[in-house]
């Protein structure tokens, strides 16, 4: 057989495309849009492309909501994080909802940080100057090795048991601890409560009603995977 009269068959070259879910979207009077999206679509992009199907001003408040129905809890979701991730943390009985509304307090933490920081409720390390800025504590937060540690008093609740106890919290870089003595902060008398690497906070939305919570605001540290953490 001549080379001439060979025939040689290549494999179709088939367009690389992204995979797409439908997910629902509602809205404060609780009505709803179905979208068609990529499975790497942010809460951010859901947000902007709501905005242009709705022909709304991007005010830069617009932010998407995770609501968990069977607990009360709510959350904003972060612009970075993937829609389709947070909805495959949702079990398969669950009727939890997202949500597309107005949060203007979107991005207080960085517009605003003086409301986040009293002076009241501030430790520096000994290294550190007293002195800093709310502004400059804010950089140290986001940049730095070393911030202040935050101190208070929270009631709070393991899951499983019924009793609220009011307990001096400290926020640290390692995560969240309350003291078993009043206020000492000596390491014998600190008890570890939640990390934040593989957690979400969630607003208690109905928290007197499930829980029994003795204030009407409050919240709740939950793992990713929503398995049961500490309240």
């Amino acid at each position: 057989m001549s080379l001439s009269s060979r025939r040689v068959t290549l494999p179709a070259v088939m367009p690389i495309t992204l995979q797409k879910r439908v997910i629902k979207v509602y809205s404060e009077d609780d009505t709803s849009k179905a979208l068609e999206v990529p499975t790497d679509i942010t809460a951010r992009d859901v947000c902007q492309l709501l905005i242009l199907k709705n022909h709304y001003i991007d005010d830069h408040n617009w932010t998407l909501f995770e609501h968990l129905t069977h607990t009360g809890l709510g959350r904003a979701i972060e612009d970075h994080e993937l829609v389709t991730e947070v909805q495959s943390n949702w079990g398969m009985q669950e009727e939890n909802k997202l949500y597309f509304r107005k949060y203007y307090a979107k991005y207080e933490f960085f517009k605003n940080p003086v409301s986040f920081f009293p002076d009241h409720m501030l430790s520096f390390p000994n290294e550190t100057n007293a002195a800093v800025s709310h502004s400059g504590i804010l950089q140290m937060f986001l940049s730095s090795s070393t911030y202040p540690e935050i101190h208070g008093y929270l009631h709070a609740k393991e899951q499983g048991k019924k009793s609220w106890k009011k307990l001096f919290f400290l926020l640290r870089r390692s995560g969240l601890y309350f003291s078993t003595k009043g206020t000492s902060k000596e390491p014998r008398h600190l008890q570890f409560f939640c990390e934040f690497s593989n957690s979400d906070m969630y607003m208690s939305l109905t928290g007197k009603k499930i829980c029994g919570a003795p204030t009407n605001y409050g919240f709740c540290f939950k793992v990713q995977a929503y398995h049961s953490d500490t309240y």
